[in-house]
């Protein structure tokens, strides 16, 4: 549940943070949307293929068709993650796509996935993982000069120690 802007701390409607169910229910969908979103180039181009040897056009093709309605969905999908949990659990899962999509092709389009591919995809996986597991407890804004503070003073701003 959100906090709207400018209520006090000890207001009804104050900031709480995402219970278990709703943190697991966003990490489903991310992880979920992430999985799509990796399959939708694998369908987009096997469609490709598929229109290319009938000698049609790849508009015309169901299997593209269904790779960009994927696309759509793993959007809608990752959206809904990030309105559930914070940002800094769903952005690593994003990663994810890569290795699902890659794998996909291997079998889907026949593509060797050599021994530094396979290496590269248990990387992205492990990375996602540590990410998660690492991740900073977000702050909620409670009040518009918080709001007005957070706005003005980005969090990576040139206020690092090494330059004073």
């Amino acid at each position: 549940m959100r906090m709207p802007v400018g209520a006090a701390a000890g207001e009804e409607g104050a900031a709480q943070s995402p219970g278990p169910a709703a943190v697991s229910l966003g990490l489903s969908v991310a992880v979920v949307s992430s999985l799509v979103n990796g399959s939708t180039f694998v369908l987009q181009k096997k469609g490709i293929v598929r229109a290319r040897g009938r000698g049609t056009s790849y508009l015309t093709d169901i299997v593209w068709w269904s790779g960009t309605i994927a696309m759509a969905l793993g959007q809608i999908g990752n959206f809904l993650a990030y309105t559930a949990v914070p940002t800094v659990l769903v952005t690593p899962l994003g990663a994810l796509g890569v290795p699902f999509g890659s794998i996909l092709a291997s079998y889907l389009l026949k593509e060797k996935l050599n021994i530094l591919g396979k290496l590269g995809c248990l990387l992205s996986c492990a990375g996602s993982v540590v990410l998660i597991i690492h991740s900073p407890k977000s702050e909620s804004v409670t009040t518009q000069a918080e709001l007005e503070e957070k706005l003005t003073n980005p969090g990576f701003s040139i206020a690092s120690p090494y330059l004073q």
